[in-house]
């Protein structure tokens, strides 16, 4: 860090944070002596730990390239600091260093607790409004991202993807192959491509008990597509609601939709928002996949992957429930 803020830089504090199954996160207090970084920083790094996941992360420098853009054009993002590479003598692992936001990430609680309950009824259009807002950076601005060859709609440049991931596998899912086939034989049009965020839900947003949305975060899988995607995946009814009985929700599909074009996101169909629902659901039902044979076959033996794979049927049952509606 002293190498990148050309000033002495001491290390005041340095624990680990809980959660993560894609990357460790650290927490640090530091202290820079002078310049322009001069004074103390609550920072995060978001540290490699070398998981195999179903999409291919963005490199670190592209990443911090990412959240820059995304932080200056008031997308609630926290301010970008550094990469960390590998091979530096300090003894931190690789990976991005960035401001460290106060707020709750974790979906479970910000549902159902009640030091949440006077922040969420507003939570669904903040989310909207700040998708909108990610949305409407221009894709020049993030050359050089991942994204469809030209001519090809979006959604086949990530279908790819899901059934080779699928494939991999090697496990029969017959609710699967159907959604695959479904979306196969409705490939929507090709229309202006948009940052994508990727992974936009709750769980990857830090919330205030009294402010709401701080800051979006992990941006790692974000490419170029069509906002759909963005959409149909925040509007999934996994990360909507607990599903307990009288437990709150933060509120419905049409509702986020509705907030999001009023913010100045795109306007969708009935059946647009239905293509990107169904396609929400098959790809979150291979990564709930994926995760699980992380565990199962023996490279990274964790509880936590393991739980993640019961979550593929009930992922499937609401999949079927979508394909009846039309």
């Amino acid at each position: 860090m002293a190498a990148e803020a050309g000033h002495p830089a001491a290390i005041r504090a340095l624990w680990r944070l809980p959660g993560g199954t894609m990357r460790e996160a650290w927490a640090l207090d530091v202290e820079i002596a002078g310049g322009a970084w001069a004074g103390a920083h609550r920072l995060i790094l978001m540290a490699d730990c070398g998981a195999q996941i179903l999409y291919s992360r963005l490199p670190r420098e592209d990443e911090l390239r990412v959240i820059a853009a995304m932080h200056a054009s008031g997308v609630p993002s926290p301010r970008p600091y550094w990469c960390i590479p590998e091979g530096r003598p300090h003894g931190l692992p690789p990976g991005l260093l960035m401001e460290r936001v106060e707020g709750e990430t974790v979906a479970r609680r910000l549902l159902a607790d009640a030091a949440y309950a006077a922040v969420r009824p507003r939570l669904l259009e903040q989310m909207a409004e700040a998708l909108a807002r990610m949305h409407a950076v221009p894709a020049a601005a993030l050359d050089g991202l991942p994204g469809p060859a030209t001519g090809q709609a979006p959604v086949q440049f990530q279908l790819r993807e899901v059934e080779a991931a699928l494939r991999a596998l090697g496990e029969p899912h017959p609710a699967l192959e159907l959604g695959l086939r479904w979306l196969g034989r409705r490939i929507p049009a090709r229309e202006r491509l948009v940052p994508v965020h990727g992974d936009y839900r709750l769980g990857n947003v830090a919330v205030d008990p009294a402010d709401g949305l701080r800051a979006v975060l992990d941006w790692e899988l974000t490419h170029l597509g069509d906002p759909g995607e963005d959409v149909g995946w925040a509007c999934m009814r996994f990360w909507r609601s607990i599903d307990r009985p009288g437990a709150p929700a933060l509120g419905s599909r049409e509702r986020f939709r509705a907030a999001y074009a009023a913010a100045g996101g795109r306007r969708f169909d009935p059946e647009a928002a239905h293509y990107w629902d169904i396609f929400a659901n098959v790809r979150w039902a291979v990564i709930t996949l994926a995760q699980a044979f992380r565990h199962l076959s023996g490279r990274e033996r964790s509880l936590e992957l393991a739980s993640i794979g019961r979550h593929c049927a009930e992922v499937e049952y609401e999949l079927m429930r979508l394909l009846r509606e039309r």
